[in-house]
Parts: structure tokens; C-alpha cells; sequence
């Protein structure tokens, strides 16, 4: 694997800590490249008080910014999350200020992981891998076959409608940081060219609606950062899913004739249509960010929308007695709900969900 390194002035922490990071990579042979073509991630060492966004070519190439702390602070979990957010990255990590030695390291991802450990180049760099290594599968394509029947709703969309609701009300939505208080204009138009997104909403739900005219496994979503309290039109709040193109890792989305165009389905939609496709017993699912005890749990904190992650889910689901009514642990992220039906799912999870997810290293 190729990286390329981009660098604002000299930290001495922080370069430190680069340098026995770059050569852990260089010792697995992975390579530093002079180009950020053909790379799979940039690493961008910034700073806190002035922190440059990662500039990628493609949505392929994964952000991993670096900056150092130079003095406490009362909230390092909202110091990082801001930070990343500003640097448009996929992982931040923050070097600590050191109270001894070694250094602490504390990483932040989108969605929402925050953990810490002493710094050891081998344990950072079991940590990059992961993420460094993931492929997303977060495109849309849009088609204008939906049947005209369903442009305003079906049974399924309005089930969706109301236990998105219920799932507002339940305390388990965080928005830590409205992108708008963090970010330009400018910004803004780069994270929504690189994502395809214009706001953070955390959680979501599908479930199955047969349409045999559109194939064999479709599906409802909620739609990518919209706010679950208010969800209303096809083609704008909720999307049909009809299929998946794993190659090109673009979901295949059916809308009415009068949709709009920057909508796009949740990025969670590659992990819910392998799931449907490999379990046809399950009808419904919901994410949380929220915990239950005694679940089985990835092992990687792989970035959502990534087939990495949608895989793993899919194994251990595969593990379960019965994969239709189960729930899976994302690595300090959330739950992964399934079940035959959405009434069913939140008559199981009803007073169970914990909301604080627990961090591991």
C-alpha cells in the first residue's frame, strides 16, 4: 500500500511520533509515495490553532490527519471530533500532551469513536490499517423507475416514518458538532463532493417492501443526514434501494419522477443490502449508536460504508443462532439491529439500549 504525506510547518511531538509511525508502515512494506496519485491514504500533519483540511483526488483515498496538543484542555473528545470534521478526515489522531512517558495517543472517527492509548508505533499502526485499508461503497445511482404507486408512500414508508420518530425520541441520535458551526462554505461544497453529504445524522432504518417489477431484494432507507423526526418524501427523506453494483460500490436506487437530486441513502446502505441478500429471513433493520450487553462485536473499527465493515457484519451475524433477530456490536460505533419487522425490533429494544458505546483500543 502507497501513502503520500502532506505537512504544515515543524511539531516536534508530533513529527516524533510521524516518523516511528511512518517507519512501522515502512517495515510491513508499505511505501511512501511523492504523488497522491495511487495512493490509498494522505497523511496530513497540521495543527490544532490552524488545522488544513485533507485534500483527496478521490473518494478512495482516506484522510488520516496528525496534530499535537500542546497544553490540557476540559474536552479533548469535542477539541478532536471538531478537529476532524475541519480536516475532512477519516481518523484523526491526537497527540497528547506528554505527562510522562510514552505519549497519548487518541484517535476520533466519524462516527464517533473516540478512544486513547500510550503510544507504540505497532499498536498505531494495527489501528491505521483498518481504516487506511477500507474501500467505500457510498455511491448513489438514481433511476426514474419507481412505480408511480409508491411516489407518495407505501405501508412500509410510513412504518418507517413513525418508528424513525420513535427512534429520535429514544436520546440515541448525537449530532456533536452541526457541520455549519465548523465549516466554510468552501468546505462545505468539498465535503459534499467527496461524501455526497451536508450533514451528520447518526442512525438509521430500512426494511424490505416486496416490488417485483424493480427485482429480488428491495428496500427502504432513510436518507443520508436527514433528521429522523421529520421524514416525509420519497425520493428526498427515504429511498428505494433495488440492488447493489459491489464492483463500482454504488447502491441502486429507484425514485419518482420529481426527487431531489442530492438526496442520497444512508451510507450504511452496502452493509443492510448484503445483509437482506445474504438473509432473506430478515425484514427489518435499525442502527443506533447505542450498546447492549452481551452482543457479539467487530473487531476492527472499520469506517462506516465501507464493504469491510458490511462484511464483517455479515460473518458474525452468519455465527448467530438466528440471524434474522439479532444484534451486532460496531467497534466503538453502535448496534446493528435485525429482525422480521420494525415493531418487532423495538418491542425487543425497548429500555435495553445503553446509551453511552463503550471505547476500546
Amino acid at each position: 500500500m502507497k501513502f503520500a504525506i502532506t505537512q504544515d510547518g515543524l511539531n516536534p511531538v508530533r513529527d516524533r511520533v510521524v516518523s516511528a509511525i511512518v517507519d512501522e508502515f515502512e517495515r510491513h512494506g508499505h511505501s511512501i509515495s511523492s504523488e497522491s496519485n495511487g495512493v490509498s491514504f494522505i497523511l496530513n500533519l497540521t495543527d490544532l490553532k490552524h488545522p488544513r483540511a485533507g485534500r483527496r483526488r478521490s473518494q478512495s483515498v482516506f484522510i488520516i490527519t496528525v496534530v499535537a496538543g500542546d497544553h490540557e484542555t476540559d474536552n479533548i473528545r469535542a477539541l478532536c471530533y471538531s478537529t476532524l470534521v475541519r480536516t475532512l478526515s477519516n481518523l484523526l489522531i491526537y497527540v497528547g500532551p506528554p505527562n510522562g512517558s510514552p505519549f497519548e495517543i487518541y484517535f476520533t472517527t466519524p462516527e464517533a469513536g473516540f478512544y486513547h492509548l500510550p503510544f507504540d508505533p505497532a499498536n498505531v499502526y494495527e489501528r491505521m490499517l483498518p481504516i487506511a485499508g477500507s474501500h467505500y461503497a457510498i455511491e448513489n445511482e438514481f433511476s426514474t423507475d419507481l412505480p408511480e404507486r409508491l411516489w407518495s408512500t407505501s405501508p412500509v414508508v410510513e412504518k418507517i416514518k413513525r418508528y424513525a420518530r420513535e427512534l429520535d425520541n429514544l436520546g440515541v441520535l448525537p449530532l456533536p458538532f452541526p457541520l455549519r458551526d465548523v465549516l466554510g462554505e468552501e468546505e462545505l461544497r468539498h465535503l459534499y463532493k467527496i461524501y455526497g453529504i451536508t450533514g451528520l445524522s447518526y442512525g438509521n432504518l430500512s426494511a424490505r417492501e416486496n416490488i417485483p417489477e424493480l427485482g429480488g431484494t428491495t428496500l427502504w432507507m432513510t436518507a443520508r443526514g436527514v433528521n429522523k423526526a421529520t421524514i416525509a418524501t420519497v425520493g428526498k427523506d427515504v429511498l428505494l434501494v433495488k440492488g447493489f453494483d459491489y464492483g463500482r460500490g454504488t447502491a441502486l436506487v429507484s425514485v419518482p419522477a420529481q426527487y431531489d437530486p442530492k438526496a442520497r441513502v444512508s451510507v450504511d446502505a452496502v452493509e443492510h443490502e448484503c445483509i437482506y441478500r445474504n438473509f432473506p429471513a430478515v425484514g427489518a433493520i435499525v442502527h443506533v449508536h447505542a450498546w447492549m450487553d452481551d452482543i457479539a462485536c467487530t473487531r476492527q473499527n472499520y469506517p462506516c460504508g465501507t464493504r469491510e465493515l458490511a462484511e464483517e457484519v455479515v460473518h458474525l451475524l452468519s455465527r448467530t443462532d438466528n440471524p434474522s433477530r439479532s444484534v451486532i456490536g460496531l467497534k466503538n460505533h453502535g448496534l446493528t439491529i435485525t429482525g422480521h419487522t420494525l415493531e418487532e425490533i423495538f418491542d425487543r429494544i425497548r429500555g435495553k439500549l445503553l446509551t453511552e458505546v463503550p471505547m476500546f483500543g
